[in-house]
């Protein structure tokens, strides 16, 4: 009898060495088979990239800066809870791009700003038009990677506790019975969202130059 697929799901999640696209292929099946539509549709967002909210841990820290032809990127200045506001972004790349951008990263990372920010950063610091990018480093791309996996691994714990294992590939019908009539399962994504802005990543390397 070949080892059910959560108790699988678990080793993979426990295994950096386990791509982390292949880790959501394989949460995505479970959640398919059990016909569990919400841990299904944000592992969706994770592979595809989130159009309206995105999950607490995918607001990075990091530092508003605007180009100057003179000194490069320079620190802009805010004051109070909006600059607070300000250093912190939400990502809604897919997995994929910001694993990529980990992996290919030398430390900084530099997103491009949406049109909406840039022309309320041109009104409230009074400067000249210029253009503006969110700095911050790989560590934080890190961070949302290891989230990823953890709520996997968390996920398939408490799948476990409840009595669903699988046997290979397949679950039986008291499992999938036991995955739709259970709230904690199925309201298990429930508090992993808050609103989203644009922001797109620009490069994956230094960082230090306007592209």
């Amino acid at each position: 009898m070949s080892e059910g697929i959560v108790l699988q799901l678990q080793a993979e999640a426990l295994d950096e060495k386990v791509d982390i696209e292949n880790l959501l292929r394989k949460a995505y099946l479970v959640a398919r088979k059990l016909q569990l539509k919400d841990f299904e549709e944000w592992i969706t967002c994770e592979q595809n990239g989130y159009k309206k909210k995105v999950p607490d841990y995918r607001i990075i820290s990091g530092e508003i800066k605007a180009w100057n032809p003179y000194n490069g990127w320079i620190p802009v200045v805010m004051e109070g809870n909006m600059a607070d506001r300000l250093n912190r972004m939400p990502l809604s790349h897919p997995i994929a791009v910001l694993s990529e951008t980990y992996k290919s990263s030398s430390g900084l990372i530099t997103l491009t700003i949406g049109g909406a920010l840039t022309a309320f950063l041109i009104e409230h610091t009074h400067a000249f038009p210029t253009n503006y990018s969110f700095q911050s480093t790989k560590t934080e791309l890190r961070k949302i990677l290891s989230a990823v996996r953890n709520r996997i691994l968390e996920w398939s714990i408490l799948l476990e506790e409840n009595g669903i294992i699988g046997e290979g590939l397949r679950f039986n019908d008291a499992e999938i019975k036991i995955a739709k009539e259970s709230q904690i399962i199925n309201n298990y994504t429930n508090n992993f969202f808050s609103s989203a802005d644009d922001a797109k990543i620009q490069q994956g390397g230094k960082g230090n130059e306007q592209q």
